[in-house]
């Protein structure tokens, strides 16, 4: 599997003379950002505050002939945690990194696509975006390789199919390194240019690397619908089924159930989403979300969750912008449940036009059998963004316009009397 992912990233230097001859652009962003919290991990029992210093940058390669597109984003940081409350992780430094190569290719009846990629991770951040609760350290890698066809059928009509492999290691030894395979068949049906349904019928096939040889198949079937009801009003919203079965195919006993351990059985749920988009003003806007299902983890598991949230942007001024979210989540993993709230006010402001400031301040707080945790976390982040070779604007409006064109192509020969 890393042989792959290297394999495909350097075939961008073979590919790229070809390419170059087109539109290309090299850009990247530079970051520093400080958290400071004084319950970083969510702990019932918290040691002290903790700060964490994240400097963070990305360099992502751009080339696009009349028909193909070829992607490579890299991405790169360096970490540290000090105070009272560092002691909670190991290791407080480290280094994150990862990279993404991707080629598209789209013909008239046909879209192409091929990715690879890897990606490293801290355990702990990871664990607590996911469950709200940390059990585990040191970092993660994970290398993923796939593919897919989308092909329009008729003017309204077009299915695909799509796979993906990825293979999961971990630095902790008491983590369980896995393989997860995944597929999926998608049929799209445009009702009109604005209005659009999707049906995937999916499955996941997940490998533990453990003395118990624990496996889990995983199928979805779900059925979206896109549309915008009104100038200011869209609406996202899904409905559907999913189905595990997971089983220790060695007669080995687990340890005690822990949030990456496997029990066998069978799980189900209904997938269901609904999310809004209201514009109130020309500058400001409103989001609804709320959801349940089942959803794999990092860790291979599968947890239930059940979410609402809230949100509110509104742009002050052509430099300057506020935001403000609140969520909700029911989790409920490997019989372990939990409760998490957030609520999370931001500001950011324009310095320059490369450079851009944030700040936020989240309140978090979990409940669940163990105990009752909280937190307040202040963040600042500083980013600085910039172009080393061609013009991503240029880039990026023909990249629009040929995705434009496709669209309105399909559109006028769906609703002719429309355009």
């Amino acid at each position: 599997m890393k042989r792959s992912v290297l394999l495909a990233c350097l075939s961008l230097g073979v590919l790229a003379p070809g390419a170059f001859a087109a539109d290309y652009s090299v850009t990247g962003r530079i970051g520093e950002s400080v958290t400071g919290s004084d319950n970083y991990f969510l702990s019932n029992s918290p040691i002290g505050s903790t700060f964490k210093s994240v400097t963070a940058g990305n360099l992502d390669f751009r080339a696009r002939t009349p028909d193909t597109r070829l992607l490579l984003d890299t991405n790169f940081s360096f970490y540290d945690y000090f105070g009272s409350g560092a002691a909670a992780t190991s290791p407080k430094s480290g280094f994150p990194a990862g990279a993404r190569f991707a080629v598209d290719h789209t013909s008239e009846l046909n879209k192409y696509n091929f990715a690879a990629s890897w990606h490293r991770a801290e355990v702990a951040t990871t664990q607590l975006t996911e469950s709200g609760i940390v059990t585990a350290r040191g970092f993660l890698d994970s290398y993923g390789v796939g593919g897919g066809v989308t092909h329009d059928v008729n003017r309204t009509d077009s299915i695909g199919l799509s796979a993906h492999a990825s293979t999961v290691k971990f630095t902790n030894s008491t983590q369980t390194p896995y393989t997860d395979v995944a597929t999926a068949a998608t049929w799209n049906h445009s009702f009109t240019p604005t209005t659009a349904l999707t049906t995937t019928a999916s499955f996941d096939w997940y490998d533990a690397n453990d003395t118990a040889n624990s496996q889990r198949y995983f199928w979805q079937i779900i059925t979206a619908l896109r549309t915008r009801l009104s100038e200011r009003l869209s609406f996202n919203g899904s409905i559907g089924a999913g189905f595990s079965n997971t089983r220790q195919n060695a007669s080995v006993p687990i340890g005690p159930t822990s949030i990456t351990s496997f029990r066998s059985g069978t799980n189900s749920s209904v997938q269901a989403y609904v999310g809004l988009t209201y514009r109130l003003l020309k500058t400001t806007s409103v989001s609804f979300t709320a959801g349940q299902g089942l959803v794999p983890t990092t860790y291979g598991a599968l947890q239930t969750i059940s979410t609402i949230g809230l949100g509110l942007s509104h742009q002050i001024n052509e430099l300057s912008n506020l935001s403000f979210a609140t969520h909700f989540a029911h989790n409920d993993l490997n019989g372990f449940t939990s409760d998490l709230f957030s609520v999370q006010v931001g500001y950011g402001y324009r310095l320059t036009p490369a450079l851009g400031a944030h700040l936020s301040y989240t309140y978090e707080q979990r409940n669940d059998s163990t105990g009752f945790a909280d937190a307040s976390i202040a963040l600042v982040t500083l980013n600085y963004d910039f172009t080393l070779l061609g013009n991503p604007t240029k880039h990026d409006e023909r990249e629009a316009e040929a995705q434009r064109a496709r669209l309105r192509q399909r559109a006028v020969q769906a609703f002719p009397g429309l355009l």
